[in-house]
């Protein structure tokens, strides 16, 4: 054998070790600790998916997500990146995580700064995070047609309830990046402010709009957005609340009349995607603020379960964003000792999560509905449960495509 047939046979030796081992070992995890998700599971075969090409491209996902030591390549690929981060003032990467796959790219100051106006390289950065330093931070790119898009969905969605005098609400959540100071890495990502403004102008005169922006601009300084987590504190929810209560011309419950609590350490979603080791050796703590009005709080599957508003189970878990609401559930109704006849829906991403128990002091009940999951009819609902408050809160990034805004008139039921 020369040494030509030597080097292949060492290459390909352990390929096939390693393939046969991923073949026979069972009982693979279904979740991944290590990034904090759940991993593919095998997909379907149907000769649809064959033809359209799909079926190959689930199972190399769901290939890539069960292979035998994954977890340690995933922990060595993140060392690896951490040894061959760049000298200089400010240690910066940009994270891109697409199912199993964690690339990085490292760039040099001055190449962010010459680069960061490029259309094609705005392009390519969506769906991206930016590390700086010991903070993680979601890219966020502007897209005209997808602001559109959930701004026609928030007037369809007005003008089919049951009844006109339901008062519609839409508050988009700006995240940390919007807010560094950085103007070279801050400018990687669209102008938040200009994206929030795009979708309130198309929005139809009776939707009003939350303008939580201006309420956490002055407050950057604060503990308002996690740095390992995409998304906001505590405190941060609680400035988006009073930006609430003010478009509703109320006055917001002091945040001094809160008894406070914390759990750390805390290492959220943008850490399991970039595997920092800035941010492990500097994580977050979750601030919790105890609710003072009696309520009861219970969550619907197939059968109802009553669950802690602020569930400390989670304290013990990784994702501890998950303490605020128990997670997200198809939809969950809290009941107050407020006898004051107000009811409100939210309709929400996770970024309600941290904000909804805010608003106990001001309802009787408190609707929240997840469109990711929850598949009743939605206007009957509505009409059924005699709903005077709608708020849409999702974050910035649902504009980026079209696809949270599909969730939302699968939801409804709409075109």
């Amino acid at each position: 054998m020369n040494k030509h047939h030597l080097n292949i046979a060492l290459f390909l030796i352990p390929l096939f070790l390693l393939g046969a081992l991923n073949l026979i070992t069972p009982h693979k995890p279904a979740v991944s600790q290590l990034e904090n998700r759940t991993l593919k599971t095998k997909p379907l075969f149907t000769t649809e998916k064959l033809f359209r090409g799909e079926y190959f491209q689930e199972y190399e996902d769901y290939f890539a997500d069960n292979f035998i030591f994954r977890e340690n390549f995933v922990k060595l690929s993140g060392k690896i990146k951490n040894l061959w981060s760049l000298p200089g003032k400010d240690e910066v990467s940009i994270v891109g995580n697409k199912g199993a796959n964690v690339a990085a790219t490292q760039n040099k100051e001055n190449d962010i700064s010459e680069t960061k106006h490029d259309e094609k390289n705005q392009a390519s950065l969506e769906g991206r995070v930016l590390v700086l330093n010991d903070c993680a931070m979601e890219i966020h790119t502007f897209n005209a047609e997808a602001c559109q898009y959930y701004a026609d969905f928030l007037n369809q969605f007005q003008e089919n309830l049951p009844d006109n005098k339901i008062k519609v609400y839409s508050l988009i959540a700006p995240t940390q990046i919007e807010f560094i100071t950085e103007l070279k890495y801050k400018d990687l990502s669209s102008p938040q402010k200009e994206t929030i403004a795009y979708v309130n102008k198309h929005l139809a005169p009776q939707i009003i709009p939350v303008d939580a922006y201006q309420s956490l601009a002055p407050n950057t300084k604060q503990y308002i957005y996690f740095r390992s987590d995409h998304h906001w504190t505590a405190l941060g929810a609680y400035y988006a609340y009073t930006a609430f209560m003010k478009a509703q011309h109320e006055k917001p419950i002091p945040l001094e009349q809160y008894k406070t609590e914390k759990v750390a350490p805390y290492l959220g979603s943008l850490y399991s995607t970039t595997l920092s080791q800035k941010i492990r050796e500097n994580p977050d703590t979750v601030f919790l603020y105890q609710p003072f009005i009696k309520h009861e709080y219970i969550v619907y599957y197939e059968h109802p379960i009553k669950i802690d508003l602020l569930d400390m189970r989670h304290a013990e878990n990784k994702n501890k964003y998950g303490i605020f609401l128990g997670g997200d559930h198809p939809w969950g109704k809290i009941t107050t000792s407020i006898k004051n006849g107000k009811k409100i829906m939210i309709i929400k991403d996770s970024y309600a999560n941290a904000f909804v128990p805010f608003l106990l002091p001001h309802y009787e009940e408190i609707y929240i509905v997840d469109p990711r999951q929850f598949n009743l009819d939605l206007f009957a609902f509505i009409q059924e449960k005699e709903i005077q408050e709608v708020l849409f809160l999702n974050y910035v990034l649902v504009t980026d495509n079209n696809g949270f805004t599909d969730l939302l008139r699968q939801m409804a039921n709409l075109p």
